[in-house]
């Protein structure tokens, strides 16, 4: 065989291979967008063990906790692998096909006849419109992948918002609880000494008792729900189980909204992960169809061709060419499913809109309502129980009042600052769940835009 056809035989089979994929990063997307969204860049290390050390002795604040869970947490870290699965699909993708090399020997069955040979050497020609196809799939299938981690970053930050903020609620609950209980016993205490002496009568010994006992029955309770809330704080954060409750430094906060309705429904429809995750779907559905289209004609194949006839002291190269006629339409129905997953997606995007528009507006009317009703407690509630109390005390100690009246105008005032608690801790989820909605940190938003 000649050198120059040896030549061409080596080139055809390196061929398929010149297409190579380099992987690039493939985590720092993400991390550039979860910085942009909620100022925190999760970590995705090459090596990753369970919490072993303890941040019990540290100060932490909702921020902290938030960093801690995205680096810890064992769920998330699982769900970080599947990125590098769907950039992994993505070099396939982009790979040709092997040559197709077939050799015919004709073995001869009487002595004096020569065996003839025959080798071809064919790659795929369709690989040559095929394969851009399926590595936009790819690339789509990872963008869509990119997206569906980014939104499993913020559910994650918004149940760790919601279980640091169970704590803080729980933990104020608690001190509210006990510092009634102590004015109670304080109070019974009182009563206990001046029915000595004939100033009270049974009735106010045994009511005091009573509520003593049922507020310290609350106390046990209360104490119950806290360590319950830490323990779920500890494991949605991926930490070692523990009795110790954590150090948390940051309480209940009402900041106002800094953007208004229509602002935040128009960033959300733009840059939700929800909905661009919906947006990659429709590109790759209609990649997919372009895709089924090329593969009408699906087996095109273009090599050379070597065959010697020892018999006639003959031999020759040539051109190898093959192709699947397509008589009958194989992916016919393929093709038409493609189109039913465009308008399925297509209507998807719409109704996530709807979903999305519908948890902003109620998000934020609700925050509202609550940010009005805990300052009506402040304003209108408290200071006249307060005063209630004084006017209380006073006829109390001057024996003109019932001491019952005056431990009911008591427990009515740590009613309402339960009350009030209750109404910041409505607020606080439902600015928690807006910026879910919305799709990034509402102190974030008017940065995001600006970088975009």
């Amino acid at each position: 065989m000649k050198i120059n056809t040896m030549l061409f035989i080596s080139l055809t089979l390196a061929l398929p291979h010149c297409a190579n994929v380099r992987p690039k990063k493939t985590f720092e997307p993400i991390q550039a967008q979860a910085k942009k969204r909620i100022s925190i860049a999760p970590d995705w290390p090459d090596k990753w063990d369970p919490v072993t050390d303890s941040i019990h002795d540290q100060s932490i604040t909702m921020q902290d906790a938030i960093a801690f869970g995205l680096n810890h947490n064992p769920g998330l870290q699982a769900n970080f692998e599947e990125i590098g699965i769907r950039k992994a699909d993505l070099i396939q993708a982009g790979f040709y096909s092997n040559p197709f090399v077939e050799t015919i020997f004709r073995i001869p069955k009487k002595d004096g006849i020569q065996t003839d040979i025959e080798v071809s050497a064919n790659f795929m020609l369709s690989d040559l419109w095929q394969v851009p196809f399926r590595k936009k799939i790819a690339q789509r299938n990872l963008e869509i992948k990119t997206h569906e981690i980014m939104s499993e970053i913020l559910r994650l930050r918004k149940d760790i918002q919601l279980a640091y903020l169970r704590c803080v609620h729980k933990g104020e609950y608690l001190a509210i609880i006990k510092e009634i209980t102590a004015v109670i016993q304080d109070i019974k205490e009182r009563i206990d000494y001046r029915y000595q002496f004939g100033y009270n009568n049974k009735l106010d010994k045994y009511f005091a008792l009573s509520k003593l006992a049922e507020w310290q029955a609350k106390i046990i309770d209360a104490d119950a729900q806290l360590s319950t809330a830490y323990r779920a704080l500890q494991e949605i954060l991926g930490m070692p189980f523990t009795t110790q409750h954590l150090n948390l430094s940051d309480s209940f906060t009402m900041p106002a909204v800094p953007l208004s309705l229509k602002e935040l429904e128009s960033f959300a429809v733009s840059s939700h992960p929800s909905i661009l995750i919906e947006q990659s779907k429709i590109t790759k559905a209609r990649a997919e169809l372009s895709y089924e289209k090329s593969r009408i004609i699906d087996n095109v194949q273009l090599g050379i061709a070597y065959e010697r006839d020892f018999d006639k002291s003959t031999f020759g190269v040539g051109p190898s060419f093959g192709i699947n006629i397509p008589l009958f339409d194989t992916n016919y129905g393929t093709i038409e499913r493609a189109k039913f997953e465009i308008a399925q997606t297509q209507k998807t995007l719409i109704a996530q809109k709807r979903i999305i528009f519908t948890s902003i507006s109620n998000q934020f009317a609700l925050y509202t309502s609550y940010i009005k009703q805990v300052n009506h407690y402040k304003k209108l509630v408290l200071p006249p129980v307060l005063k209630a109390i004084e006017f209380s005390k006073e006829f109390f100690d001057k024996m003109q009042m019932s001491m019952i009246v005056f431990l009911e105008t008591q427990i009515d005032l740590f009613q309402s600052k339960i009350t009030l608690l209750e109404l910041v801790h409505s607020a606080a989820l439902e600015y928690v769940g807006l910026e879910f909605s919305a799709g990034a940190q509402l102190s974030n938003i008017s940065l995001f835009n600006a970088e975009e």
